[in-house]
């Protein structure tokens, strides 16, 4: 990885530490991160001209020595980022931030309806050399159903009142450290309360969790009644179960003949 960085960013790097995909390392004094892009490609393009034009809190992107965003590895794609602070600072709630965008949110009814149809096929295709996945597909996909039906009604009933859009996250866990928040690659540009119901259902699940802080963060927000039934969608929809299904899916669709 060391020769590939050099490749694509004249940088010679003396020390490379890996943490699960993505690697770190120092140059000049300076912390840089080799992050691996998971987002859609043409959402981290879309993301980083408006961060660039509007002048986002994030860490830079460096572009490689012929301009361009990504650096080919393997079939994947890497961007190299200038971090600054502390890698593992947690970022708590009251700080997050909020960048308003002039822009529709995203149709997660339709987004959600699709992903589904795909994992279903995967299912059957991939599925029954792996008795695990059948038997908790059925629950977690009648969740997914329920998410989109009450996102449907829930555009249907309140389509009238104003929606909040920006710059949020892909994923929200808690805790959430800065070196995944102020990560550009990891925004994209939909409904403000997503940060919000990703954070809370990473914090369902962690060992700290306290329902009365749940009811602070959410009545701190002050949301309209669109905004409040968008959030109780996305906290039906388990982002966290389709997050595994799909790196697995990813992996059984290599081992296949």
């Amino acid at each position: 990885m060391k020769n590939v960085i050099y490749n694509y960013y004249d940088i010679l790097v003396d020390e490379l530490n890996k943490s699960d995909n993505n690697y770190f390392f120092y140059f000049n004094n300076e912390l840089f991160l080799f992050y691996l892009v998971l987002n859609d490609i043409s959402v981290v393009e879309n993301i980083y001209k408006y961060v660039i034009e509007n002048n986002i809190e994030c860490f830079n992107i460096v572009l490689n020595k012929e301009g361009n965003l990504f650096a080919d590895v393997d079939k994947k794609k890497y961007v190299l980022l200038k971090v600054r602070g502390i890698l593992k600072y947690e970022v708590k709630f009251d700080e997050f931030k909020y960048y308003p965008v002039n822009s529709n949110g995203v149709n997660w009814g339709n987004l959600w309806g699709e992903r589904l149809d795909y994992y279903e096929v995967q299912i059957r295709e991939l599925g029954i050399k792996y008795q695990t996945v059948l038997n908790s597909f059925g629950m977690f996909s009648g969740l997914a159903e329920n998410a989109i039906l009450y996102f449907n009604m829930t555009m249907e009933k309140f389509n009238d009142m104003d929606s909040s859009v920006g710059i949020v996250h892909n994923r929200v866990k808690y805790p959430c450290y800065l070196v995944d928040y102020y990560n550009p690659v990891n925004y994209v540009i939909d409904y403000s309360i997503r940060d919000i119901a990703e954070y809370i259902k990473s914090y369902v699940v962690s060992d700290d969790f306290d329902i009365d802080n749940v009811v602070v963060l959410i009545n701190r927000m002050n949301l309209n009644n669109l905004m409040f039934n968008l959030l109780y969608a996305r906290l039906l929809y388990p982002t966290f179960y389709f997050d595994i299904f799909q790196l697995n899916s990813i992996l059984l669709l290599q081992e296949s003949p």
